[in-house]
């Protein structure tokens, strides 16, 4: 038999039709064998694995940074600057030192030339350490947690190196928003996310609005297996502050298509109790219906809240989802 473990969330959803028999009453274990969580790692242990190997994951953070160029991001709004943003039609009553002559001088109208502005924007950071995340298919994977970690501290150095106001939100409502700047941010946000994830709770739980300011971005590193509901709620309070989030879904490549075969206990790694499921096409198939609308509600959720999913798979390198954030955040958060 198979053992393994599958985020609470996506257990829910499996059809009762692919459970096995007897699941609900599984045969009696041997005295002490138990079946333990495959691939699942305690928080503590993540925590003391990353901070062992800490000076490594920062170069490595600082090295997908400096790799998308670090160009600044447009800010997509006229303003005070030396870039140059739009031409404009003169309106009635401007000024005739407003006015770009040359520019007019092409045609039957005047035209102002006006500059992009340069006031940073607040980007705020959330690092989702709940139990799904402490989690990862194959030895050969990262724990998608670390793969977050890293995706996060590269997405502040590129950010600060853009000259933007970086906030690193806590979901604890007792721990106030860590302001990084200086030339130690990197290693104080960091220190931050691990001693963040050493008292994480298994349950997903959302960083509170109220600690967000208005009018800024809000990246979330999570893999988006919350409660029905919870990210619908938090990003309906982020739009009453004009405040725009963008969720880097951090995503197992065995989450998409569930290649298990045969009977395979899964252990929760949450709330719930855990599944004793038999591997089969037609699961397989069901599941990636389910996985499918998963999906799709995802990014209906978030193009209505301002900005699309950045969608990574552990599998893959992070600098694919660093280029698409940063590709992003440059075109105003929309596609």
């Amino acid at each position: 038999m198979t053992l393994a473990v599958l985020p609470s969330f996506l257990s829910r959803l499996i059809p009762n039709a692919a459970r096995a028999p007897g699941a609900s009453r599984p045969a009696p274990e041997p005295a002490g064998a138990g079946f333990a969580p495959r691939n699942a790692i305690t928080a503590t242990a993540l925590a003391d694995d990353l901070a062992s190997r800490l000076p490594a994951l920062l170069v490595a953070a600082e090295r997908l940074a400096r790799a998308t160029g670090q160009g600044r991001h447009a800010r997509r709004r006229a303003g005070q600057g030396d870039e140059f943003w739009q031409y404009r039609p003169a309106t009635q009553g401007e000024a005739a030192s407003a006015i770009d002559w040359r520019q007019s001088a092409r045609g039957d109208r005047a035209f102002v030339r006006e500059r992009e502005a340069q006031t940073p924007y607040t980007i705020c950071i959330w690092c989702d350490n709940s139990a799904s995340m402490r989690w990862h298919s194959a030895p050969g994977l990262p724990p998608k947690a670390e793969r977050a970690f890293v995706l996060a501290l590269a997405s502040a150095a590129m950010l600060l190196g853009q000259g933007e106001q970086i906030r690193l939100l806590a979901t604890n409502p007792t721990t106030p928003p860590l302001r990084l700047h200086g030339h130690r941010a990197l290693e104080q946000m960091a220190h931050a996310l691990l001693a963040a994830l050493r008292h994480a709770p298994d349950a997903p739980d959302l960083p509170l609005t109220t600690a967000i300011p208005a009018r800024s971005r809000v990246l979330l590193f999570g893999d988006g297996l919350y409660p029905p509901g919870q990210l619908e709620t938090f990003l309906h309070q982020l739009a009453t502050c004009q405040a725009t989030a963008t969720l880097v879904e951090t995503i197992d490549p065995a989450e998409t298509t569930l290649p298990y075969t045969g009977p395979t206990r899964f252990t929760a790694v949450e709330e719930d109790a855990g599944s004793l499921l038999y591997g089969s096409p037609t699961l397989q198939q069901d599941y990636a219906v389910i996985w499918q609308r998963h999906q799709a509600r995802l990014r209906t959720l978030c193009m209505a809240a301002g900005s699309p999913p950045v969608v990574h798979m552990t599998d893959q390198p992070p600098l694919d989802a660093l280029m698409a954030l940063h590709t992003l955040l440059g075109a105003g958060g929309r596609p």
